[in-house]
């Protein structure tokens, strides 16, 4: 897709995207993978759960 990867974390109702130019990356898809270590992948379950937290607050709000 426009000469970018995209690798899509899905966790329930939430969603997180990234973009990864296809000239960033070396061996292609594997490059791409490699990328994703553990301390990625722990800082998108992070941001999950604040992602998680904005939208709970902000619907209280919504039903205040």
């Amino acid at each position: 897709m426009n000469m970018k990867f995209l690798v899509k974390f899905e966790q329930g109702n939430l969603e997180q995207t990234y973009k990864i130019s296809e000239m960033d990356v070396t061996g292609g898809v594997n490059g791409v993978f490699q990328i994703l270590d553990e301390e990625f992948i722990e800082a998108v379950v992070k941001r999950f759960e604040g992602m998680r937290n904005d939208f709970s607050l902000a619907w209280k709000r919504y039903e205040a």
